[in-house]
């Protein structure tokens, strides 16, 4: 009894692995689009009223969710210490401390903190847009890719943890 409950915790265990690989492919294209549908509100924001630096982000924050909600409340909070740091260095910190992005993701973030605040609100929108079509491109293929990918995880955590049962038993 007890090596046919071990057995089936042995395989369940299997499973959980690759489901759980599986779910990672997952929250990472969601996390892209989620970063994508911020800087589509940053882009509009920009279009239609041209608001500062700090009611941008502070806009930006109140209606984006995930990463990208993350990102614009860190940088709302730290521009309070721009004379320790300028905001592109802030920007590029807190681009990199967002878990959820790929490093692709993260690296068609990062210029943006060159750019946000400093030029004419046309200038900002236009690379919001180019990295909005960029995290586009991105998330679709993150979304393909855990897609098949997902499955070849879930496959083989099934089929490792049969394995496993079999060979122990």
């Amino acid at each position: 009894m007890i090596r046919v409950l071990g057995a089936a915790l042995i395989a369940a265990g299997g499973g959980w692995l690759g489901f759980q690989a599986a779910a990672g492919l997952r929250r990472q294209a969601r996390a892209v689009r989620q970063m994508e549908a911020g800087l589509a509100l940053l882009e509009r924001e920009l279009e239609l009223n041209a608001p500062s630096l700090p009611r941008l982000l502070e806009r930006g924050a109140a209606h984006s969710e995930g990463p990208a909600k993350a990102l614009f409340e860190a940088c709302l909070r730290g521009l309070d210490s721009l004379d320790r740091e300028g905001f592109s260095h802030l920007w590029r910190r807190q681009v990199r401390e967002r878990t959820g992005l790929t490093p692709e993701g993260q690296a068609v973030l990062a210029p943006l903190g060159d750019i946000l605040g400093r030029y004419e609100a046309d200038c900002q929108r236009e690379a919001l847009s180019a990295a909005r079509r960029r995290l586009e491109e991105l998330a679709a293929r993150s979304e393909a890719d855990s897609r098949r990918q997902g499955r070849v995880y879930q496959a083989l955590g099934l089929s490792g943890g049969a394995f496993l049962v079999i060979l122990l038993l």
